[in-house]
C-alpha cells in the first residue's frame, strides 16, 4: 500500500517527520528507543485497510530534527501533538515503550487528542534516577566517538540477567547508527518524575499490552500503571518480548480495542 511522507513543526520549531498508509479513522503510532520505521511497517501494513496509520519519526532520530538538549518528555508530546493537529482529528494512539512515555505526556496535558491509547511495556520502572550513572556513561562513549559501546551499555544496564558484553556487541554494532536518539531518549526517562500519581486523571480507555517472555522492567511497569491509570485493560501477548515479533497479534489486539470506540473524542486539534 502506498505510503505518503509529511513533516510538521514543533512548538520548538523541531521538523517531526511522519508517514501515513491506509484509510479511516487516524490511528498514530510511536515508536520506541533506538527502532526504527521498519520495525513497524508490517504491522502498519496490516492495519491500514481500516485506518489511516500514521508512524511517527520522534525526535533525535533522523529524518526529524533533535531540538535543544537536554531532552525532555514535554517537548515530545509537543511534537505528538503537532502530529496530531496535522492528522485533524483526535486519534488512536497505539506507544511502543519509550514512545507510550511520549503518548502519556501528551494525553495527559490535553486529553482531547486521544480516542484510546494502546502502550506495549512503557518502561516506567526506569523513571528518575536508575538510569542516571548509564546515561552518564554513556555521554562519555559518545563524546569518545564509541557510539557502538554506548548501546552496549545501555542493554547490559536493563537486560535481566544480563548477557555478557561480548554477546551485545553485534547489537551495538547494528544500532550506533542510533545513539544519538537514545541518549536524549535517557535524558527524558531520568529526568522524568518516578511519582505516577499525576497520571491517574488520564480518563482514556487504555489497552496494556505486555510480552509473555519479556524482560522484568516490562512486566513491572505494566503492572505499576495498571494500578495508576483509572481505565485500562491489560492482554499479555503468547511468546513475545518487549519488542515483539509477532505483528499479527499485535494488530489483533489492536483492532479489537480501538474498534469498540469509533466516535472521536473533544474537537479536532487542527479546530483549536
Amino acid at each position: 500500500m502506498a505510503q505518503s511522507t509529511e513533516k510538521v513543526e514543533s512548538a520548538d520549531g523541531t521538523p517531526i517527520v511522519f508517514h501515513t498508509r491506509g484509510d479511516g479513522p487516524p490511528l498514530v503510532i510511536v515508536h520506541g528507543a533506538l527502532v526504527t520505521l521498519h520495525t513497524y511497517l508490517d504491522l502498519a501494513e496490516r492495519l491500514a485497510s481500516e485506518y489511516r496509520v500514521v508512524v511517527v519519526e520522534r525526535r533525535g532520530y533522523p529524518p526529524s530534527g533533535s531540538g535543544p538538549g537536554p531532552a525532555e518528555f514535554a517537548a515530545q508530546a509537543d511534537d505528538l501533538a503537532a502530529v496530531l493537529a496535522a492528522v485533524g482529528e483526535p486519534a488512536f494512539v497505539f506507544g511502543h515503550s519509550a514512545g507510550g512515555l511520549v503518548a502519556l505526556h501528551a494525553v495527559q496535558r490535553d486529553p482531547s487528542l486521544g480516542r484510546r491509547l494502546a502502550l506495549y511495556e512503557p518502561p516506567v520502572v526506569y523513571a528518575g534516577p536508575p538510569l542516571r550513572p548509564t546515561l552518564e556513561t554513556i555521554r562519555q562513549q559518545m563524546a569518545e566517538g564509541r557510539p557502538a559501546d554506548a548501546i552496549v551499555e545501555f542493554f547490559s544496564a536493563i537486560v535481566e540477567p544480563k548477557p555478557p558484553r561480548s554477546v551485545l556487541r553485534p547489537l551495538g554494532d547494528a544500532l550506533a547508527f542510533r545513539a544519538t536518539g537514545l541518549v536524549a531518549d535517557l535524558e527524558c526517562l531520568t529526568a522524568m518524575d518516578p511519582d505516577l500519581a499525576a497520571w491517574s486523571g488520564i480518563d482514556i480507555a487504555t489497552l496494556l499490552l505486555t510480552g509473555e517472555i519479556t524482560d522484568p522492567y516490562g512486566t513491572k511497569s505494566t503492572e505499576l500503571l495498571g494500578a495508576t491509570l483509572p481505565d485500562t485493560r491489560a492482554i499479555t501477548l503468547a511468546g513475545q518480548r518487549h519488542h515483539p515479533e509477532d505483528t499479527a497479534a499485535v494488530a489483533a489486539a489492536l483492532r479489537e480495542f480501538f474498534g469498540q470506540e469509533t466516535a472521536p473524542r473533544g474537537s479536532s486539534p487542527a479546530a483549536r
